[in-house]
């Protein structure tokens, strides 16, 4: 049988007859010497001229901030003693544990539930307006200088500590301002306020105690002359939430002027999830169980490969200038957001 040449082998042989030639070296030299040339060109000519900046956002990392101990908070949770085990406890294992304070206002104290405080009310209601009104002025009598805001919330609640600061971040804590409703996060000058001027006085603030607490603590809040914050994006889409994403019912989404969802909202976005800000602060009427789902899903669960987005901290207010944004808007009690301050 003919024996059949390797191809490859023929290939080298022929390399090797070759190689040894003075001009078969020649294109390996002007190639070099093209490499060389062009690399000089590049570093002497084309690189100090070339934009950079194109390239900056692929390699920008995430902020990394903590605003911990910048924007202080004191978180004050209502709950009662049947929810000790369920709705506080999840409170206190997740968003309540980035509180700088954390302080759970029932009707017994429970030495599992750090942060207790018993006040004279009834063990059957988690909120009520004496609970509220208790609530506040203890607050104001033992730690009224240990926060810069003072976030009032129910054991239903989801709150999410970074966006909140976030959100009143441009803001002096000595300005009179409050945010949101259900659940208000309150300057620590609108505390002040609240009890000094409001409560004591039968003509600004309910002095009833009975009946729930909804609408009453910002109809105080606002007699005694503290601002309506804007709790709203730049787009217009809300950051503080009557229900929780799930919403139980497709109902909420949509518009009713006769349903209580709709009723209670001041103003009305656009109907759907879509209209909720990107950076929400907080959802209300959520379980237990599904405060732990929140927890996982916002702070453990990553999709592989997306790109997270360059985030910058918008610029703080001075109190002159908050004077100015009063005056402006005599028809229109809340605070406008400044454009840069983006979502």
């Amino acid at each position: 049988m003919e024996r059949k040449e390797c191809v490859f082998l023929d290939r080298n042989n022929h390399y090797q007859q070759h190689s040894g030639s003075p001009s078969s070296s020649r294109p390996v030299l002007f190639l070099l010497l093209g490499i060389g040339i062009g690399y000089l060109i590049t570093q002497m000519v084309l690189w100090p001229i070339i934009d950079l900046k194109s390239h900056t956002n692929r390699t920008t990392s995430q902020l990394d901030i903590d605003l911990t101990h910048e924007v202080r908070v004191l978180c004050f949770v209502y709950t009662k003693p049947s929810n000790h085990k369920t709705q506080a406890k999840a409170v206190l294992e997740t968003w309540g544990r980035r509180c700088n304070k954390l302080i759970f206002f029932t009707s017994r104290t429970d030495a599992k539930l750090t942060g207790s405080v018993a006040l004279n009310v009834s063990a059957k209601n988690r909120e009520s307006w004496r609970k509220t009104k208790s609530a506040l002025k203890y607050l104001y009598d033992h730690h009224l200088s240990d926060a810069d805001w003072f976030l009032e919330a129910d054991d239903e609640t989801y709150v999410l500590m970074e966006n909140l600061r976030y959100m009143v971040y441009p803001y002096s804590p000595e300005m009179a301002i409050y945010f949101g409703s259900t659940g208000t996060v309150m300057s620590r000058e609108a505390l002040r306020r609240l009890v000094e001027i409001s409560l004591p006085n039968p003509t600004k603030c309910e002095q009833k105690d009975s009946g729930p607490s909804g609408g009453r603590l910002s109809e105080c809040l606002e007699n005694a002359n503290v601002m309506a914050g804007r709790t709203y994006d730049s787009k217009g889409r809300r950051r503080m939430h009557l229900i929780e994403p799930q919403a139980r019912s497709n109902t909420y989404f949509r518009y009713d002027p006769k349903f209580w969802f709709w009723k209670y909202l001041a103003d009305r976005t656009q109907d759907g999830i879509f209209a909720w800000s990107n950076y929400a602060v907080s959802f209300h009427y959520v379980q237990h169980r599904y405060i732990h789902c929140f927890e996982y899903m916002i702070y453990r669960l990553r999709a592989f490969g997306r790109k997270l987005p360059v985030e910058t901290l918008p610029e703080k207010y001075s109190p002159a200038k908050l004077e100015e944004f009063k005056e402006a808007q005599q028809t229109n009690f809340e605070v406008e957001v400044p454009a840069d301050y983006a979502y």
